[in-house]
């Protein structure tokens, strides 16, 4: 009798395609299995780049180092409404009709800062010889210059000026940093309240001291 033999299928044929599957499958997985054993050995310091971004971050944390303390108020005059702080305020408050006081700290130079306010109220700048004949005073133990002006008051860029108004403030310096306590308002207002203003900034202390 003629022998006949089965062609394709049985139970060899297919573990042999099973096997075949199988090698294609674990050749494709080793590339994959390779890279992801790939390390990255290489390190650098970090950085302020590497903090969370603070947007609404104050002058404080914009001009002093990390862990600084900030400017807190030793008393808070009658009559004063305490407002929340801001960019460019540690401290704010509001009086009378339109009486506004800031305490913030910034950059630059005694000369810059003094003549910016003066800028404000339309007045000619000061040579650091009359700058150093201003009233004297301190921030936080730190020797200031008390500056006043009277008139049209721009209060920043695109605002309109406002008529009457009165500024009576200090500035001081201390490494690099500009420490500001500054009161505008309609001029009598000003007046009225700066015996309080020295007060209130004679009572400012760095928190922590």
């Amino acid at each position: 009798m003629p022998l006949h033999v089965a062609e394709g299928g049985g139970i060899g044929g297919a573990m042999k395609i099973r096997g075949i599957s199988a090698c294609l499958g674990l050749a494709l997985l080793l590339p994959a299995c390779r890279k992801s054993e790939e390390t990255v050995d290489q390190t650098r310091p970090v950085t302020m780049r590497d903090e969370d971004l603070k947007l609404d971050a104050s002058s404080t944390q914009r001009f002093e180092k990390p862990g600084s303390s900030k400017i807190v108020a030793g008393m808070v005059p009658e009559g004063w409404t305490e407002q929340p702080a801001s960019q460019f305020r540690v401290l704010s408050y509001r009086f009378g009709t339109g009486g506004d006081v800031a305490v913030g700290i910034a950059a630059g130079g005694m000369a810059d800062n003094v003549n910016r306010w003066l800028r404000q109220f339309d007045k000619d700048p000061l040579a650091d010889a009359q700058i150093a004949k201003l009233e004297q005073g301190t921030v936080v133990g730190i020797p200031g210059l008390w500056v006043a002006a009277e008139g049209d008051y721009i209060a920043g860029m695109n605002q309109p000026a406002k008529t009457g108004q009165g500024l009576y403030g200090i500035i001081a310096e201390k490494d690099g940093k500009i420490y500001t306590v500054k009161m505008t308002g309609p001029a009598a207002e000003v007046a009225a309240e700066k015996e309080k203003l020295k007060a209130f900034t004679a009572a400012l202390r760095e928190r922590g001291e």
